[in-house]
């Protein structure tokens, strides 16, 4: 059985272990490495899983090791355990911006790496997760990376080339999406119908809408003019949206935030 580190346990590191645990992997083959006194006491409470004090002994110990920590402590952490990696290990970050290029630097030497980027989705096990090696990981290995990562929802492979990409669309997609059903719900409310109510009926609008488009297999372009008719309401609003520039903003907005994903190496 290979062995998992995590180094890291926020809300990404502790939804990770959470998945892998429910997905049968044994508490005795994942350790992690969290410095934060009080937050460690609670994850081995919580999951009877083992914090080693040192990172050293994380390292040593496992085969993959996750680094699911913010990129501004990536130059500190992975100083820290380069010494201790060799070629039999694999490195997994999930910091956003931070090259596979940066992470050779940084450990002064060749390492296997893997780059993922799940979503906040995965705390309840329906991430969309982007997924990219370098060279130097094995066929066998990338498979056992992506099958880490379906414990938590779909994964996708790409080159690297395209994390930040992946960064913008799938790690900062949900919040565009709450902004956008924030003003769903307040439209309703201005319209006259009650707060509770109007959240309800729009987050079923959603659902339901996702729903449709799963199990028919409609693309959202045709499943929009079904709903579009000559004359009708939705063309009204759609026109007015269209004014605006509703999907200009869009994806204006998906690119500013794959443009800050790429600075985010600066941390280094």
């Amino acid at each position: 059985m290979k062995k998992i580190g995590i180094i890291g346990l926020g809300n990404m590191g502790e939804a990770l272990l959470k998945a892998l645990l429910m997905s049968g992997i044994r508490n005795e083959d994942i350790l992690f490495h969290e410095i934060k006194p009080d937050r460690a006491q609670s994850i081995e409470k919580i999951y009877s899983i083992k914090n080693t004090k040192d990172a050293r002994v994380l390292v040593e110990n496992t085969d993959y090791i996750i680094l699911a920590i913010k990129p501004q402590d990536a130059r500190h952490t992975i100083l820290e355990v380069a010494p201790f990696i060799d070629d039999k290990k694999v490195i997994i970050s999930i910091m956003a911006g931070i090259r596979m290029s940066d992470i050779i630097s940084l450990a002064g030497k060749p390492i296997k790496i893997v780059r993922a980027m799940p979503n906040i989705c995965a705390m309840v096990g329906s991430a969309a997760t982007g997924i990219s090696a370098n060279s130097e990981v094995e066929k066998d290995e990338l498979r056992d990376a992506v099958d880490i990562f379906s414990c938590l929802g779909n994964v996708i492979e790409v080159g690297e080339e395209l994390m930040d990409a992946v960064t913008a669309l799938g790690g900062s997609g949900p919040a565009f999406f709450l902004f956008f059903l924030e003003a769903m719900i307040e439209a309703g409310v201005k319209l006259g119908i009650p707060r509770e109510k109007s959240k309800i009926m729009s987050l079923q609008v959603v659902k339901g809408t996702i729903k449709m488009l799963e199990e028919v297999g409609l693309h959202p372009s045709i499943m929009r003019e079904m709903v579009t008719s000559p004359g009708g309401t939705t063309i009204a609003g759609i026109t007015h949206l269209e004014k605006k520039a509703f999907k200009g903003n869009i994806i204006a907005a998906v690119e500013k935030a794959a443009k800050r994903a790429g600075e985010l190496s600066s941390w280094l």
